[in-house]
């Protein structure tokens, strides 16, 4: 039997060159810029380019991820594009929409509540909240301001397992699309062999996607983090 394929695909950019960054989230709905519209039609023709042929193209049900879904569909006529809701990225909850330089500074505050004293400069919050974002894009270990997403992040795991099942049950043999955000795309490493080899950095940059293959009863990741 060939191999089962499963790419995780992030949706393209939302912002443009000079524009304020938000921290986007599940209440964040924003649509993609030309520059993203873009990149999810990269994605579609290197897919091709490489020989895959998707099945199906399952979604998250936002602007930015429906419409990348449909750039990467462009390359493949008449594939089906599906709605996914536990694709939909995190809720930041203050943090959704908030410009992504405050999300840093109040995220720096609470992570190093403890360490903090008058002498503490917004220079120092702001590489706390960095140092806490670069350990939730290398591990997923969620910085203390978003405790509220701890059961949300450790239901991840087993419904990126439960999907992976289904992909490998209902398309045996095929390849199929999932298009999400960065938030849920790092979780979905939980398909892997607790013996795997895990990317060094499990977050996908906008419009880049990661493989994953299934052969012989488990998965591997055979690229990650893969921009057109």
């Amino acid at each position: 039997m060939s191999k089962t394929t499963l790419i995780v695909v992030r949706h393209g950019n939302t912002f443009n060159s000079g524009d304020v960054i938000l921290r986007v989230g599940g209440k964040t709905d924003l649509p993609l810029t030309e520059k993203g519209i873009a990149q999810g039609e990269a994605v579609g023709k290197e897919l091709l380019k490489q020989g895959f042929a998707p099945e199906i193209i399952f979604s998250a049900p936002l602007l930015r991820t429906m419409r990348s879904a449909q750039g990467i569909a462009d390359s493949f006529p008449g594939v089906e594009i599906v709605k996914e809701e536990f694709l939909t990225e995190l809720e930041y909850g203050i943090d959704d929409g908030a410009p992504e330089d405050d999300v840093v500074i109040r995220l720096g505050m609470l992570e190093e509540l403890d360490r903090i004293t008058l002498e503490t400069t917004v220079d120092d919050l702001r590489e706390y909240g960095k140092a806490a974002l670069k350990r939730w894009d290398n591990t997923a270990q969620l910085p203390k301001a978003w405790h509220h997403l701890e059961s949300k992040a450790a239901a991840l795991n087993s419904q990126w397992q439960q999907f992976a099942a289904k992909v490998a049950a209902d398309f045996a043999g095929k390849t199929v699309v999932a298009v999400t955000s960065n938030g849920i795309a790092r979780f979905s490493k939980a398909i892997l062999p607790e013996t795997s080899d895990i990317p060094e950095n499990l977050k996908l940059a906008t419009g880049a996607f990661g493989v994953y293959t299934f052969e012989n009863g488990s998965w591997q990741c055979t690229q990650w983090n893969v921009r057109p």
